[in-house]
């Protein structure tokens, strides 16, 4: 296996003295910090100035990026942070200097900016929860009360079209999106079929999204995203033991049969996303000439920084933001877990804050309050960034125009004929592995178990129990097999 090439720290050292005026020394400061998508390291000058040298992780939520996308990905982020920096007061770090390619003196693409004062909210709320003196919730509430004040500052910067920002010379526009959505988990790869923009209308931007999302299901590989069987979430769990103990029988459970990249899951995932199209009329607002909003890809608490008092100092790492419709922009944010849908505490918080910052201001378009929470699901939905799918859809269905308030799963099967679903199965099993192939891999993967014969058995009966009624599998079920006696089934994995 190929190693990471060590970063040149002697040419950051020297391109950030190169930089400085009047001259100053400077050294690398403590080791590398390692984010999910980038490698930073801090450079201290002798005057106790900091600046944060950031690069693209080799091994990070990146790996696999084209050269070319990471350079527009990071060319984006510059143009975004400027005409931040340019026309808002919102508290963002500043370009020093950039390379969108490694075609430069330390060998990687790179961004030099000033370093985010404070921490992120993430080591704050753990110092709040082992100190005490503050309650967790009221810390994450007064947070969600400044960023629904920085939403209302990102609702007044407005481009004609959606999509991400480019700067050229000393102007900005919009092009192409670099959303996640249409990146991330290889989707960067669909075909131009699938459209990213820039976009004119609501409209178009919703319905590229879902058709990502079929892109994704045709030709992707569906990771762990299983319809009638979601992976299990810690939160639903009573404890950490337990958790792993389930985690482990799902994973069991997906290695026999090949589930997860089957036919059949896939055009489970087609169909439900050709009902959920039909609600996308709902999601837009009358139309206007008040253009899109800035906003951030993922507002988290890794990606929000604070001082000691959980006042925001700073927001990073802007590299998949774009302009998108204000109903997406004042969507509350998932602090902790991005996965699960914010409290009603979150989003009265998140709201209050908004809503004291625009006083008196006639926000246009008019979005409604729960369209931001069906909007917080449509973009979970599409991007497969959920542990329950189906539930999801299950959701979403209920704002359907003529199947709202029917059974998902029988629904499902009742447009197994229509003619466009029939089409899309014939596609779908071009993924369809021999028996051979399959048998392979399940061999493998509970050969690697020193009483896997036992676990196999146990998943086989719990396949079988699956298929023989329609159903979604969740806590009850998985719960209920830790407690069952399998007979002679029973026992450790190793």
């Amino acid at each position: 296996m190929a190693t990471e090439a060590p970063l040149n720290i002697i040419a950051v050292v020297k391109l950030a003295m190169s930089l400085r005026d009047p001259p100053c020394m400077a050294q690398i400061e403590g080791p590398p910090l390692l984010g999910s998508f980038n490698k930073v390291v801090i450079v201290k000058f002798d005057d106790d100035l900091k600046w944060a040298f950031r690069t693209p992780r080799p091994d990070g939520a990146g790996k696999g990026l084209p050269a070319v996308l990471l350079c527009e990905l990071m060319r984006s982020e510059v143009a975004t942070l400027d005409y931040l920096a340019r026309y808002s007061s919102i508290p963002v770090p500043r370009v020093i200097h950039h390379s969108c390619t490694d075609v430069n003196s330390i060998g990687v693409p790179y961004i030099l900016m000033t370093v985010a004062p404070g921490v992120p909210f993430a080591e704050h709320l753990s110092r709040v929860r082992l100190v005490g003196g503050q309650n967790p919730s009221d810390a994450a509430a007064r947070i969600l009360r400044q960023l629904g004040k920085i939403s209302f500052d990102l609702s007044n910067l407005r481009f004609d079209k959606i999509g991400s920002l480019w700067k050229k010379d000393d102007s900005f526009g919009v092009g192409e999106i670099r959303a996640p959505a249409f990146v991330t988990q290889d989707r960067y790869a669909l075909s131009m079929e699938t459209q990213r923009g820039p976009f004119s209308t609501e409209q178009d931007y919703y319905k590229a999204l879902m058709d990502a999302l079929f892109g994704h299901v045709q030709d992707l590989y569906m990771s762990n995203h299983f319809f009638r069987g979601p992976a299990p979430d810690p939160a639903d769990y009573p404890d950490a033991d337990n958790y792993d103990l389930v985690l482990d029988r799902w994973n069991d459970f997906m290695a026999v049969g090949d589930k997860i990249d089957s036919s059949e899951n896939r055009i489970q995932y087609h169909t439900a996303g050709k009902i959920i199209q039909d609600i996308i009329p709902q999601f837009s607002v009358p139309e206007d000439d008040s253009g899109f909003p800035l906003g951030h890809a993922k507002l988290s608490s890794k990606n929000v920084f604070v001082d000691i008092n959980g006042n925001i100092t700073c927001i990073v790492n802007w590299q998949y933001s774009s302009t998108m419709p204000l109903g997406q922009l004042l969507m509350t944010p998932a602090l902790t877990n991005h996965r699960c849908q914010p409290s009603i505490t979150d989003h009265t918080a998140f709201r209050d804050g908004f809503d004291a910052a625009a006083k008196d201001t006639v926000i246009r378009p008019p979005v409604s309050w729960l369209l931001t929470e069906v909007l917080w699901q449509y973009m979970r939905w599409v991007s497969l960034d959920s542990y329950n799918d189906f539930g999801l859809f299950e959701a979403l269905l209920k704002w359907h125009p003529e199947f709202a308030g029917r059974d998902p799963l029988r629904l499902i099967d009742e447009l197994r004929g229509r003619a466009d679903i029939v089409e899309a199965r014939e596609r779908l099993k071009e993924w369809e592995r021999g028996l051979i192939e399959m048998l392979r891999d399940e061999n493998a993967y509970f050969d690697a178990f020193r009483y896997g014969a036992k676990i196999r058995r146990i998943a086989k009966i719990l396949t079988e129990r699956f298929v023989s009624r329609p159903q979604v599998l969740g806590r009850e079920f998985w719960m209920a097999s830790l407690s069952e006696d399998f007979g002679n089934a029973n026992g450790p994995r190793n």
